[in-house]
């Protein structure tokens, strides 16, 4: 019997096993300044890409958390940080579903209120429906010159595919304990009473959506009587409108910041992971979101019922 099958039996009669992890475990995120210089710090967080409770699309196989859990880890993170004197929100977002994004504005209210720092929101290319609702957290708005903000609203919407099972020759069955357990079936069309009580939900979220306008900017009642209407508005008019603050650059963002924390300089700090890009005012937290993001959404849409602080093209 050769040697090496002997050792093969003796180390599997002793269950002796060794455990090789697949990957890494996931790092904490490190502090990395990307410009300036002093004492003082200003923090910079991203909300970019669809807002959701989870992972979505192909953001599921990053080893990043997702959006809501990564924002609160680098909040945390500038909190207990006694230099951080200013909070900059760099938002490149259409929305996503209601209760993501009203927890992304509590957690930067939040944090601007514990912290008693200003918080500026620069919007990049789009801050619509969730992402303008983010942005409503911050003590002012800057948008990029070809940004477009607005959006305001909710939406829900379901894919009602009685006609394609008939065409199919498909037919439903449904064993049911109450009237409405069924909610909203893609299964067959809604029923009058179904679309009165999601009316009514939509309704009212959209109302909380309005108050927080109302609660956060200095508009007048024509003008948010048009954003309620859901419209979009390029940076020049937003600005107009009060809608926004300023139209600029991340620089001008930047240094709109200062001015608000009572500094002339300070470093501008980003929160990555061990290897992550930071180099610059620009290193964003991109998602990997791709076209399978929709497909996903789509699916959501087709189950269960779901609405949304999104702007749908």
């Amino acid at each position: 019997m050769k040697p090496w099958f002997l050792l093969v039996l003796l180390l599997l009669g002793g269950c002796a096993f060794v455990k090789v992890p697949l990957s890494a475990p996931l790092q904490g995120v490190k502090e990395q300044v990307v410009e300036g210089e002093g004492r003082a710090k200003l923090a910079m967080v991203d909300i970019s890409g669809l807002i959701s409770l989870g992972h979505i699309g192909f953001d599921r196989f990053s080893k990043e958390p997702p959006l809501i859990p990564r924002l609160k880890e680098e909040l945390n993170a500038a909190l207990a940080d006694p230099d951080v004197v200013g909070l900059l929100v760099r938002i490149d977002s259409g929305g996503g579903s209601v209760t993501a994004s009203d927890i992304v504005y509590h957690e930067l209210k939040r944090f601007g209120e514990k912290k008693q720092v200003p918080v500026v929101a620069c919007v990049m290319d789009k801050a619509l429906s969730g992402g303008y609702y983010a942005a409503l957290a911050a003590d002012a708005i800057v948008a990029h010159p070809t940004a477009v903000v607005g959006g305001v609203g909710v939406i829900t919407f379901k894919f009602n595919i009685a006609a394609l099972l008939d065409k199919w020759g498909i037919e439903e069955e449904t064993v049911k304990s109450g009237d409405l357990k069924d909610f909203w079936s893609p299964l067959r069309p809604g029923k009058p009473e179904e679309i009165a009580l999601m009316q009514g939900i939509t309704d009212r979220l959209h109302q909380r959506f309005i108050a927080l306008v109302e609660e956060n900017r200095d508009l007048k009642a024509c003008t948010l009587k048009q954003m309620s209407r859901g419209g979009i508005f390029d940076a020049p008019a937003a600005r107009g409108l009060k809608i926004i603050d300023e139209v600029g650059y991340l620089d001008d963002a930047l240094a709109l910041l200062r001015q608000l924390g009572g500094v002339e300089k300070a470093r501008v700090v980003i929160y990555r992971r061990p290897g992550s890009y930071a180099e610059n005012i620009y290193a964003a937290t991109v998602p990997l979101v791709r076209e399978l993001s929709l497909i996903e959404r789509g699916a959501a849409e087709l189950l269960v019922p779901s609405f949304r602080y999104q702007y749908l093209p």
